[in-house]
């Protein structure tokens, strides 16, 4: 558990990072479709904090802290998709009528849930075992899940109909890695998060991992294809952070994977992830200057390799 949340606080910092670099860096034209990204993340990263807090909580925790958290993850779900949806259609007028619909079932969604928690779940279970919720069945929570399994299909159709229209190979090709990446992220959040829990919250965080990875691939496809028109110096900054905190991540999974294979199901303490996650961003943060060295040793080889040309 210890591994999960340190994932998921490190790709929710990873997250926002991504949405700040687009906002910042995003010119005039663009500012608009920027800024739904931002939000995106934004609630992205309140959504992963919020579960990560929520699974880790010791059982004497207060009930009014553990009830806000709950009602934090709830909440914040709602407007993750809406604002990808935004982001993707908002040039065009079907897709700001669509995304406002949305918006506007999202709040009053928001507004039913604020009022009254016991609409999608009855009490709160803290136990060593593992934390979870007793989830209502009843129809607001049914009606929640077709909330999203509407809303996911509105954003795969847009990006679709996007693909199809395009006549520019490098948005289309941005396009199907988003396609490609929501799909995946937007049926893994339905089943984690919102059909397990009616038997275990024990694959909860699979979804808020599936969603920032989705997320960080709309920033790749900025950078990469070019979709919104970006310029700004310390853009580059954020970029490598975003770049060094990824491969952090993925490294930490890779290492939690070959424990548990070498040792046969022991888990690392927290002090052994913590060690080895301070040591991978330090080595990915040398690697600039690493780079630089390598270049000046290489430059003097040369100059040595010249400077015998030529007394030869």
């Amino acid at each position: 558990m210890q591994l999960i949340a340190i994932l998921l606080t490190t790709v929710s910092i990873l997250t926002l990072l991504s949405g700040i670099a687009v906002f910042a860096g995003s010119k005039k034209a663009d500012r608009a479709r920027s800024a739904w990204f931002f939000l995106a993340t934004i609630f992205a990263t309140v959504w992963m904090v919020s579960i990560s807090l929520f699974l880790t909580a010791a059982a004497d925790w207060p009930n009014d802290i553990m009830t806000i958290l709950v009602d934090l993850t709830y909440i914040s779900a709602i407007f993750i998709d809406i604002a990808l949806l935004g982001y993707i259609a908002w040039q065009y007028k079907y897709g700001k009528i669509t995304t406002l619909a949305f918006l506007i079932a999202g709040i009053i969604f928001a507004g039913f849930f604020i009022k009254n928690p016991s609409l999608l779940y009855t009490d709160i279970v803290l136990t060593n075992a593992g934390n979870s919720l007793i989830t209502n069945t009843g129809l607001f929570y049914f009606t929640y899940i077709a909330f999203f399994c509407a809303l996911v299909p509105a954003v795969l159709i847009t990006l679709l109909r996007q693909i199809i229209k395009s006549k520019s190979d490098r948005v289309k090709n941005g396009d199907i890695v988003l396609l490609v990446g929501f799909g995946i992220s937007g049926t893994m959040s339905l089943i984690f998060n919102l059909i397990l829990p009616f038997w275990t919250w024990d694959y909860i965080w699979l979804g808020p991992l599936a969603i920032s990875a989705t997320i960080i691939a709309f920033y790749y496809t900025i950078l990469r294809y070019r979709v919104l028109k970006l310029g700004s110096a310390w853009l580059r900054i954020l970029s490598y952070i975003v770049i060094i905190a990824s491969a952090a991540v993925i490294y930490m999974i890779v290492f939690y994977i070959v424990f548990l294979a070498m040792f046969r199901g022991s888990t690392p303490s927290i002090e052994v992830i913590a060690l080895n996650f301070v040591m991978v961003l330090f080595f990915l943060l040398l690697m600039p200057a690493m780079s630089e060295l390598t270049a000046f040793i290489r430059s003097l080889i040369h100059g040595e390799e010249d400077k015998k040309e030529n007394d030869d």
